[in-house]
Formats: C-alpha cells, sequence, structure tokens
C-alpha cells in the first residue's frame, strides 16, 4: 500500500514538472522586447538555486566546486539563456520543441566522450533526431527565424553535453545536489560577468505581472520544478521520470496554441513526431 502511494505522489511530481517545464516559453514570450534575456536567465537560476539549496543534505568537497561551477555554466548560462534568445526570436513552441530533442545530443556526445556502446536501434533513434529536427527546422512558420532556430538547436546541444559531463557528480553527490550546487554558483558568475560587462540590466518597463513571471520562472521552474523531478525520480527511476520530456513538445505547443495564438504547419507536425520517434528509441 505505501508503494502504491509513493508511486502516486511520484506521478504527482513528475505531473508539476511537465506543467512546469512546459510553461518556460510560453509564460516568457510575452515579456520578451521588455526584460532582457541575459538577466531574465542569471536572476531565473539565482532564486531556482537558492531554493533548491534548502533541500541539499550532503555537502560537496571544495575541489569539486569549481568543476561543478563550470559545468554549470553550460546550462545556466549557455544552454538556458540560448533557449530564452530562441524564445525572443522564435515561435514559443519552436523553442520548446528543439530544446526538448537533448536527450538525443546526450546520447551522441555519451557514445563521443564517453565510449558507451548502444544496440542499432539507439543508434537509429540519434540518426531519426537529427532527421527529426532538420524536418522541424524546415518547417519554419510565420514568427519563427533562422537565428533563433539556431539558438534553439544551440540550447538543446548545449545541455545535452551538460548532462554527460555532470554524471561522474551526479554519481557522486546525487542529482539534486549537484544541480543546486552547480546552478546556484553559476548564476553568481553569470551575474558577476553581466555585472563587470555593464550589461546587468534590471527591467523598469514591467508592472507586478512581469516580475510575477520572472519569479514563477525562477522559483517554480528552476526550483520546484527540478525538486519534484529528482524527488519522483528516487521512486520511479530515471528512465521512467526521463519520459516527461518526451511530451514537452506536445504539451508547450498546445500551450502555445492555446495562450498565444500560435499555429502550426503539417512539416513542423512531421518534424515534432520524428523527434518523439527517435527518443522512444
Amino acid at each position: 500500500m505505501e508503494k502504491k502511494y509513493a508511486k502516486a505522489v511520484a506521478y504527482i511530481y513528475l505531473t508539476i514538472t511537465l506543467l512546469a517545464f512546459s510553461s518556460i516559453e510560453v509564460i516568457s514570450k510575452p515579456l520578451m522586447g521588455k526584460v532582457d534575456p541575459f538577466f531574465m536567465t542569471s536572476f531565473r537560476f539565482l532564486i531556482g538555486g537558492l531554493f533548491m539549496m534548502l533541500f541539499v543534505k550532503k555537502d560537496i568537497e571544495y575541489k569539486d566546486l569549481f568543476p561543478l561551477t563550470m559545468i554549470g555554466a553550460l546550462n545556466s548560462i549557455i544552454s538556458m539563456t540560448s533557449l530564452q534568445l530562441a524564445v525572443k526570436y522564435s515561435n514559443a513552441s519552436t523553442a520548446a520543441t528543439l530544446v526538448a530533442s537533448n536527450p538525443i545530443f546526450v546520447s551522441f556526445f555519451a557514445v563521443i566522450l564517453l565510449n558507451e556502446k548502444y544496440n542499432w536501434k539507439k543508434y537509429l533513434g540519434i540518426v531519426l533526431g537529427f532527421v527529426g529536427i532538420v524536418i522541424f527546422s524546415a518547417g519554419k512558420i510565420s514568427g519563427d527565424s533562422w537565428i533563433g532556430i539556431f539558438y534553439g538547436i544551440l540550447a538543446a546541444l548545449t545541455f545535452g553535453l551538460y548532462t554527460v559531463l555532470m554524471r561522474r557528480y551526479t554519481k557522486k553527490y546525487g542529482p539534486l545536489t549537484v544541480t543546486a550546487y552547480s546552478s546556484l554558483c553559476s548564476s553568481l558568475i553569470y551575474i558577476l560577468i553581466l555585472v563587470v560587462l555593464r550589461k546587468f540590466t534590471i527591467p523598469t518597463a514591467i508592472n507586478f505581472s512581469g516580475w510575477s513571471i520572472i519569479v514563477y520562472l525562477g522559483l517554480i521552474v528552476t526550483g520546484v520544478a527540478y525538486v519534484t523531478y529528482f524527488k519522483a525520480m528516487e521512486v520511479v527511476g530515471a528512465t521512467q521520470a526521463s519520459r516527461i520530456f518526451f511530451l514537452k513538445p506536445v504539451v508547450a505547443t498546445l500551450f502555445a496554441v492555446l495562450s498565444l495564438g500560435e499555429t502550426i504547419s503539417i512539416v513542423k507536425i512531421i518534424g515534432i513526431a520524428t523527434v518523439l520517434f527517435s527518443l522512444t528509441l
């Protein structure tokens, strides 16, 4: 009975994670042009990192702090800023679908950097994933741009690299601990870089609603959703938990169509279907 209850709670956690992760692009889209993507991303990971640290129960060794911060920068500084730029220069649904293809790049980098061996289905999945991304990108519609698509692919690629490089520390400390430390420390480095370059621009053209969105992106998307994801992973396992990423393109696209009035072409639908099929392999 307790096991069934734990699984039910885990799936509730995964639902929260899925809805939060699928809302990033849609809810931040109206702020593009009003809020600098660099500020938004750095502030988002600062809040999220602080929140996640509340749940950390294991200290890390000092010698691991620097590499964790540098690898974390791949996520918070490069990948998620690229995602926000993809949202700025393309449709929210396009950015969401492209970044959700990151498991394809995870598998690719695992082969290249970790010499992992797969069966033929997984290699086929990697190839089909790249084909799906090409098809999806070719189906760009009004609101999309090649620069936005480039940033979306860059976000997926660098997140995939971040995931593979972080595996060593994830095994040592656990996913929540390394995500909390890497997010918080890299966000502080991010803010410092922006201050030194005089690019840390606090938005003044937004109201309470706009600030609520920024806080939501940090506290809920980058804080709560990561915690619920890792809590669910403890019960159902990493493989089962990671399947929510397969649903993100569908859920995010639905959000974008309903709330932003975005449209979607047949070619993009074929691209999404190809990517989703590749992920199942």
